[in-house]
């Protein structure tokens, strides 16, 4: 099967723009509305910019295999930069939310952009617009363990890295059997609760047969009578509900580490580090 690759970018970074109007230096400014993944990073105009290169320097064919799903203020913003990148601007897809207080949610701007993207015999990869990994990372690597699952069964391929035992009540985390297949996640657990310490950034192969389940989970969210928009906003909520549930198989491979613009401190740290580092992707 082919691959499509979808990018998500519909978030309002409600932390970094506080920051932004907190920050007395103004030195940062001019970033003030700006998306995260749009942010200049590292000498490139854009984070993006970053999981672009490493993409063509991968072989894939990115006028015909990536997808941005952005909201209405964003939108034009990730046009222009389409443009400037030669991604066809018809696949930039806008979920038609205008504040953070109508976001729709990650999951369900997942199923908005599956509708919209031609998945026929296509697998989909999902990239945290905020998300970059570290300078091991590699992606024809992934790409062909994924491929590797999926020659003789179905399954899905999930990145992890190693995380402290102070972080591990702040995020999902995975437990893994002998062979790395994923058999359960603990979202936000206490550290004696588990001795995983194996954190999951939002960079999800997906095998086009469970698909099928993102529209399932957040139907039966919905329905769900306490159901809020956080049940729909992380991606780790879906994962959680595949896994613990075994409705399908995800696999895990390990990369060093990564980084989650998130507030003006992991930006300026980011920023830091992609100015004397690249990714690395033989």
């Amino acid at each position: 099967m082919s691959l499509k690759i979808l990018i998500l970018g519909a978030g309002y970074g409600t932390r970094l723009q506080r920051d932004l109007l907190n920050d007395t230096t103004n030195k940062y400014s001019h970033l003030l509305g700006v998306p995260k993944a749009l942010l200049p990073l590292g000498g490139k105009d854009a984070l993006i910019t970053l999981w672009l290169d490493a993409l063509i320097e991968s072989n894939i064919d990115i006028t015909t295999s990536v997808y941005i799903v952005t909201n209405s203020p964003s939108y034009l913003s990730f046009i222009s930069w389409a443009e400037a990148h030669n991604i066809p601007t018809k696949n930039i897809f806008n979920d038609n939310s205008t504040s953070n207080e109508n976001r729709l949610g990650a999951v369900e701007d997942i199923v908005f952009a599956i509708k919209k993207i031609p998945l026929q015999n296509s697998n989909l990869l999902i990239i945290g617009g905020d998300t970059l990994f570290l300078k091991d990372f590699n992606f024809k690597k992934l790409y062909k363990k994924f491929n590797l699952i999926n020659s003789n069964d179905e399954g899905c391929l999930v990145t992890t890295y190693k995380v402290n035992d102070d972080d591990v009540h702040k995020l999902g985390i995975l437990e893994l059997n002998e062979e790395n297949q994923v058999i359960s996640f603990l979202e936000k657990p206490s550290p004696q609760s588990t001795i995983s310490r194996t954190g999951c950034p939002c960079f999800y192969f997906l095998h086009n047969n469970s698909l099928r389940l993102l529209q399932e989970f957040l139907e039966e969210s919905k329905n769900n009578p306490n159901h809020t928009i956080e049940d729909r906003d992380a991606t780790g909520k879906f994962l959680a509900w595949v896994i613990n549930n075994k409705k399908f198989k995800f696999f895990a491979e390990n990369v060093q580490g990564r980084i989650d613009v998130g507030g003006l401190q992991s930006y300026i740290d980011a920023n830091k580090y992609f100015d004397n580092s690249t990714f690395l992707t033989l």
